[in-house]
C-alpha cells in the first residue's frame, strides 16, 4: 500500500542520553543479555495477528496480560517488507509512532527500529526516541534489523516510547518490527527459575 510523499535523504547522526535507571542495547544480543541478567520474562508482540492497511484508530493489543496500544496522528500502517517481515508503522509521513503499555508499565522493550518511505522500503536515516520517563535516543538507522532497546535496572518501568524520523526527508515513516517488552516473572515462574538454579548447582560435579 502506497502512502504519499518523496524521500530526500539526511545526515547520519547518532546522540544517546543516558538515564539512572535504564541500560540502553543497541543490538538485540546486548539486549538480551540485559534482560536475562534482571531475571525479566522477554515476550514478542505478534504482528502477524492484524490484517495489513491503515488502522485510523489506535491499533490494540493484549501480551502477556499487559494491553498496549499503537497510535500516530493520522492513524498507524501496518505493513510488510520485500522480505516478508510485518511491520508497524505510521500512516502519515514524518509523523510520531506512540505506544503505550497499560497495568503499570514494563521492566524492558526494545524493537527492529528503521524507516521506510512509501513503498514499503528501507531507507536510511535517524530515528529520536523517547521514553516516558524522560530518557531519549537518537540514531541514525539504516537495515531492517537495527535493534534499539532499554532494560530496567529495577527503578522504573517504561509506560509509553515514542519514535519519529529525525532531518530524514518529507517522505520518511518511522517504522518497527519484533517489538518485544519484559516483566517481572510472576511468583509461580519465580519459583521455576529458582528451582532450575539449585538443579543447576546440585549438577555441577
Amino acid at each position: 500500500m502506497l502512502r504519499t510523499s518523496c524521500f530526500v535523504a539526511a545526515l547520519a547522526l547518532l546522540a544517546p542520553s543516558a538515564h539512572a535507571g535504564l541500560i540502553g542495547a543497541n543490538s538485540f544480543a546486548l539486549y538480551q543479555v540485559l534482560v536475562d541478567g534482571q531475571s525479566f520474562q522477554d515476550h514478542q508482540i505478534d504482528l502477524g495477528s492484524f490484517q495489513t492497511g491503515v488502522f485510523n484508530t489506535p491499533l490494540q493489543g493484549v501480551t502477556a496480560g499487559i494491553p498496549w496500544t499503537a497510535s500516530a496522528l493520522g492513524g498507524v500502517y501496518l505493513g510488510e517488507l520485500q522480505s516478508g517481515t510485518r511491520y508497524l508503522s505510521t500512516a502519515g509521513a514524518n509523523r510520531e509512532l506512540k505506544i503505550v503499555f497499560g497495568n503499570g508499565g514494563v521492566m524492558a522493550l526494545g524493537a527492529n527500529t528503521f524507516l521506510t518511505n512509501s513503498g514499503d522500503d528501507v531507507i536510511s536515516g535517524n530515528v529520536l526516541m523517547k521514553l516516558s520517563d524522560g530518557t531519549s535516543f537518537l540514531a541514525a538507522v539504516g537495515p531492517e534489523s537495527s535493534f534499539y532497546g532499554w532494560v530496567s535496572e529495577g527503578d522504573v518501568t517504561i509506560t509509553s516510547v515514542t519514535y519519529r524520523p529525525f532531518l530524514s526527508g518529507t517522505g520518511s515513516f518511522a517504522s518497527l518490527s519484533d517489538l518485544r517488552f519484559a516483566l517481572i516473572p510472576s511468583s509461580g515462574a519465580l519459583a521455576v527459575l529458582a528451582c532450575g538454579g539449585l538443579m543447576a548447582v546440585r549438577a555441577r560435579p
